[in-house]
């Protein structure tokens, strides 16, 4: 796999950057840009989870409620290949860690919120295909900074039009 990688220049790039991400490995990060065939065929990131079978079912009939379970449905071999990262990165990746953390209390089995992780994984490595970035640990601080930031400037406009 590297030999062949490593002749291409634009995969080998695009590999890079989701091997950026803590806790994903080069076998990992090929083994599902391998089996989405470089995500070319996939337009969002439910369509990807559809796909990897990692979309949520509901099972229920007329006054009968049963468990959300995941489909299954789609490609095995990608979940079998994001099983083993998303345990590294429960441990290593400070922003899936949280994600886990925050999940795993609510759910009654922990490899509930482990798939979960995977799921998000998959399409965090489908976003940094496409917008070709590297990972960034503190993307979700960023974020919620900026947000606040909005929140505080729309709180002054009110504040000077009730004034």
């Amino acid at each position: 796999m590297r030999i062949l990688i490593s002749e291409d220049q634009t995969l080998k790039r695009k590999l890079g950057f989701l091997e950026s991400i803590p806790g994903i490995s080069f076998i990992s990060a090929a083994t599902i840009v391998g089996e989405t065939l470089g995500f070319e065929s996939v337009t969002n990131g439910k369509q990807l989870a559809s796909y990897a079978g990692y979309d949520v079912v509901l099972r229920e009939s007329g006054n009968f409620k049963g468990k959300t379970r995941i489909s299954k449905k789609g490609n095995s071999y990608i979940r079998a290949a994001l099983h083993m990262p998303s345990m590294t990165c429960v441990r290593c990746n400070p922003t899936l860690k949280a994600f886990y953390n925050r999940l795993k209390p609510n759910k009654a089995k922990p490899l509930v919120a482990l798939v979960a992780v995977q799921r998000k994984l998959l399409i965090l490595m489908f976003t940094l295909w496409q917008n070709e970035e590297n990972y960034d640990a503190e993307f979700e601080n960023k974020k919620q900074q900026k947000h606040e930031a909005l929140a505080a400037q729309d709180n002054n406009l009110i504040n000077q039009f009730a004034s």
